[in-house]
């Protein structure tokens, strides 16, 4: 009984062992590559403070706590300082889309597409907001625009109900055009939600909606 006991043991020790070497040799990969990484763009590079034999007994002994934070804090058990930077900008750019989208859907009720002056109004109204591609195709036919077509309902707002990254520096976002009356105004809620998707990359340095597509 005794040596079944110790058996299990030792096979125990030995994966804890195993996953433990795993670990710190792909956590030390991680941070390598983030070293290089920061160096090759002039940043600071924090020495390391437990490296070489020390670093390893340290990883191997104490890898699920270790492994457990970096997953709590940044998502990955082998998070580095690049992982957090990341992060911090993905947030960021979250963000900014999310501030351009909902402050686009707040200007849809000043323009009214039925108004001889429609192509000025948008104009004045997005192009802040737009691409300059995007902004010349509504001048040149309002028709394609989004707006006020009649009186009541009117656009409100968009509420946003998905956004994902489609690649470096653009996002696609999903939800609705939210149509209210006075009615809604008072009481709260929606005439009528549109669905719609909208991208938004970066230009220079500046957020712009890139494509706009209600599903009418």
């Amino acid at each position: 009984m005794l040596r079944k006991i110790l058996a299990a043991f030792l096979i125990f020790v030995s994966l804890y062992l195993g996953i433990g070497l795993a670990f710190h040799f792909q956590w030390e990969s991680a941070l390598s590559d983030c070293r290089e990484a920061l160096r090759a763009q002039g940043e600071f590079v924090e020495p390391e403070v437990f490296g070489g034999v020390l670093g390893l007994v340290f990883d191997v002994t104490y890898w699920p706590v270790y492994a457990r934070a970096n997953i709590y804090h940044d998502g990955t058990p082998f998070a580095t300082p690049c992982t957090h930077s990341r992060s911090a900008s993905i947030l960021y750019e979250e963000e900014m889309v999310r501030y351009v989208v909902e402050s686009f859907g707040k200007r849809l009720q000043n323009v009214s597409l039925q108004s001889p002056n429609a192509a000025q109004t948008i104009r004045e109204q997005y192009s802040e907001f737009l691409s300059p591609e995007l902004l010349e195709t509504w001048m040149n036919d309002v028709s394609k625009a989004p707006g006020r077509v009649v009186s009541s309902p009117w656009p409100d707002r968009i509420e946003i109900t998905s956004l994902a990254q489609e690649g470096a520096a653009k996002y696609t976002v999903t939800g609705f055009v939210v149509e209210v009356t006075s009615v809604e105004l008072v009481n709260g809620g929606a005439a009528a939600k549109i669905p719609v998707r909208i991208v938004v990359e970066e230009r220079e340095g500046d957020w712009l909606i890139t494509d706009y597509v209600e599903e009418r």
